[in-house]
């Protein structure tokens, strides 16, 4: 599965000219089950936590480079919720990664999928 936890923005905060991300309503039941790096990859399905190692890593490295903590806390915090979500529904999750594997492969869209431009058009966004 391709978690795009690196490029989301800060909660509140301007990231590369992207709109900040509003904080998620279960950001605080998240972080309370799952506070540390430890408790995150245990709450991962056994098929994301070499993706969470490699974002994890990352992040200490541009941490170590930068001296600032923000890609760290900003990776974890996506993370927080890919686990939170897997408490709530593993069969859902494994379905997640499944079908981004298979979009992966394929290189092609789902079936009835609709592109974000489409999707777009349609809200009158």
């Amino acid at each position: 599965m391709a978690f795009p936890a690196a490029s989301l923005p800060e909660p509140g905060r301007a990231h590369d000219g992207v709109e900040p991300a509003v904080e998620w309503v279960g950001d605080r039941d998240a972080a309370a089950a799952f506070g540390s790096p430890e408790a995150i990859r245990a709450g991962l399905l056994p098929e994301q936590q070499a993706e969470f190692d490699a974002a994890f890593d990352a992040a200490l490295t541009a941490a170590r480079q930068t001296l600032r903590l923000e890609q760290l806390q900003h990776v974890l915090r996506g993370w927080r919720r890919v686990a939170w979500l897997t408490r709530q529904d593993p069969d859902a999750q494994r379905r997640t990664v499944a079908a981004a594997a298979e979009i992966t492969r394929t290189g092609r869209p789902r079936t009835g999928s609709v592109s974000w431009t489409d999707l777009r058009a349609d809200l009158g966004v």
